[in-house]
């Protein structure tokens, strides 16, 4: 796996690190009829990703392509495990596990991850975290316990909008790809 030039981990690929502070839009497009589950946007409205679920399937499944509809990673929740675990894949018919998402604790008032890259999930210090407040509005990406990004729920509509704000130099398909977890979970 290649790192930033931070030393932080491009899980995805470094061509999504980008040199300045990036802000995604998450939009939960629920009764569209392209495909699309989710959209991610620049500010400028530019469509940057597209989440798309995989049908019929009996696992929760969601492919995440890129702007050019190529798909990037396949987001599978597992079924059979206590905590709540996606598992994210290449999508490029390799199976090569990007990285592990785990519930860390089964606390009813805090949603907070651990993320492992790979299949490493035995290692006691996971490399992200993801930690929610206690009304699950606001959430911190942080990676070795220093913030890389925030994201923040917003109702409007009655529709699920997140918004991250990424620092320099952080993979941005990676931390969409968490936010989604986030909003689906």
């Amino acid at each position: 796996m290649a790192a930033s030039t931070l030393g932080i981990p491009a899980p995805v690929s470094t061509s999504y690190c980008v040199p300045n502070l990036t802000e995604l839009n998450f939009v939960d497009k629920a009764l569209s009829f392209s495909g699309a589950k989710f959209t991610i946007k620049d500010p400028q409205g530019n469509l940057l990703f597209q989440v798309e679920d995989q049908w019929p399937s009996r696992q929760s499944k969601h492919i995440v392509c890129d702007s050019s509809e190529k798909a990037l990673v396949v987001l599978t929740k597992e079924e059979r495990t206590r905590h709540d675990t996606w598992e994210a894949t290449r999508a490029n018919g390799d199976q090569e596990t990007v990285f592990v998402m785990k519930l860390s604790s089964l606390n009813p008032l805090h949603t907070n991850f651990d993320v492992f890259m790979g299949r490493n999930t035995s290692t006691s210090r996971p490399e992200f975290t993801v930690k929610s407040d206690i009304r699950k509005f606001n959430y911190t990406i942080c990676h070795n316990d220093v913030p890389i990004a925030q994201a923040t729920r917003r109702l409007k509509f009655g529709k699920n909008q997140y918004i991250a704000i990424i620092k320099p130099g952080v993979d941005i398909a990676f931390i969409a790809m968490l936010v989604v977890i986030i909003m689906v979970n």
